[in-house]
């Protein structure tokens, strides 16, 4: 005679952990986007299954997202041709969102996977060279300050700046 104290229990999973998408690696904490230029957005590919994913740019204390890409190649790798001058300030991030094709969305009842970035800062160019013209620029020569024309800033700028390069490369 067999009771139900016999009949071995089966453990019951609370929750199915899917395999995670990615993990970002750029930017970090202590990453700061200037306004204007190009970045890199870099992640580690964790399921290379997810063939697509979308990248947005978000702020900690809004709801309203930037759309950095709709649909990127998930390679863990995306350049981010200009940071809108809109945004400055401390507290934003990425989110990297799974596309998941049709087919398998309506298969499928659980939402696509997302992965989130360290918060990090959107900043100013700390170059003088972004002065509009007619702007003066303080410059100063032998120990007095005169105030100089911003082409004077720019042409200093770029000689004495390399080439500017995304803050990450793809590369």
């Amino acid at each position: 005679m067999s009771t139900t104290s016999d009949v071995p229990r089966l453990r019951q999973s609370t929750s199915f952990q899917r395999m995670p998408l990615a993990r970002v690696k750029y930017p970090c904490q202590t990453s700061t986007w200037i306004r204007g230029n190009p970045v890199a957005v870099e992640w580690s590919v964790l399921d290379p299954s997810a063939v697509y994913v979308k990248i947005e740019l978000c702020h900690v204390d809004s709801t309203a997202t930037t759309l950095v890409t709709a649909s990127a190649p998930n390679t863990g790798c995306f350049v981010y041709s200009k940071v809108p001058w809109g945004l400055i300030g401390d507290g934003f991030y990425i989110r990297i969102v799974e596309l998941v094709p049709e087919a398998s969305a309506s298969q499928q009842a659980t939402a696509p996977r997302e992965t989130l970035s360290d918060v990090f800062r959107v900043g100013n160019s700390r170059w003088p060279d972004t002065a509009s013209e007619g702007s003066l620029t303080p410059v100063s020569v032998r120990g007095s300050s005169i105030r100089s024309p911003s082409p004077m800033s720019s042409r200093w700028h770029t000689e004495h700046q390399p080439s500017f390069r995304p803050a990450a490369s793809c590369y």
